[in-house]
């Protein structure tokens, strides 16, 4: 792991506080250039992939970016591959030629924070993206030749609309077709702006069945190959599995486990994780 950046070009998400109060700023080269040598005196002829750290990196211009890989591969030359978290309007930023320009020193795996597919949503949110921006910057990452992972946020809609939120995305993330799709489950905590919407009415968070039934209408209706991960520490049912091979099992898993789920120890457990206060 490289830092390259600090801060969020956007920071204005309702859901997220990693980056409150810090301007996006790039690193300069003199602290990059010291960081590369501490990575290069552990590196070994295994060391292939350097993921770039800060809010959205890929905001940096690609000479800066080129600059960082020239110097990485400089010191370590068994490195060719490169990863890290990347905004849609990041992507929206780059012509065709510096996409194609980054996929050909390596650039691959980019995560990317989809969150949803509901516009209405993302707008409540101020995520700063739409539902068309997803497909269209998702071609443009195929067309380049640079795979990437997108997040789906289960829970973001709140109570009452999860259902509408997972068809909507269903639809969203299979135009873009992500090589794999990471599903979150929304923890709300008090140091969120979020927290205003709860403490006035405007926005309930989910249950916790409402919540995997959702995640279980949002794989339902994915129509695109993909690798589809649930696994992370909020997420009450984790699996993983690829789309459309194992739809129907993923489907069938989250029927036997569904019912099972105790709403009360489900919500203390997610809670006590990452000490929220929903």
């Amino acid at each position: 792991m490289l830092q390259v950046s600090d801060g969020c070009t956007h920071g204005r998400c309702k859901f997220c506080d990693i980056y409150t109060g810090v301007p996006f700023r790039p690193s300069p080269m003199e602290e990059i250039s010291e960081d590369i040598e501490e990575i290069a005196r552990t590196a070994t002829a295994l060391t292939h992939r350097i993921y770039l750290t800060g809010g959205n990196p890929f905001a940096l211009p690609n000479a800066r970016l080129v600059e960082i890989f020239d110097a990485v591969e400089a010191r370590i030359p068994t490195v060719n591959s490169y990863g890290g978290f990347c905004r849609i309007e990041d992507i929206a930023r780059k012509t065709d030629a510096e996409l194609a320009e980054l996929a050909a020193r390596g650039v691959s795996g980019l995560a990317i924070g989809a969150e949803s597919g509901l516009d209405e949503l993302l707008a409540f949110m101020r995520k700063g993206q739409t539902a068309a921006d997803l497909a269209e910057q998702g071609a443009r990452l195929h067309e380049a030749g640079i795979p990437f992972t997108m997040f789906y946020l289960a829970g973001l809609a709140g109570a009452g609309r999860g259902q509408e939120n997972a068809l909507a995305s269903a639809a969203a993330f299979s135009a873009a077709a992500p090589q794999t799709i990471l599903i979150v489950t929304l923890t709300p905590t008090a140091t969120w702006p979020l927290a205003e919407d709860i403490a006035s009415g405007a926005w309930e968070p989910a249950g916790e069945i409402e919540t995997a039934e959702e995640i279980r209408t949002f794989i339902k209706h994915l129509s695109c190959r993909t690798h589809v991960v649930c696994s992370h520490d909020s997420d009450v049912i984790r699996f993983d599995g690829m789309v459309p091979a194992d739809q129907q099992k993923m489907l069938q898993l989250m029927d036997h486990r569904i019912p099972k789920i105790n709403e009360k120890a489900a919500r203390l457990m997610r809670e006590m994780i990452h000490k929220a206060t929903f």
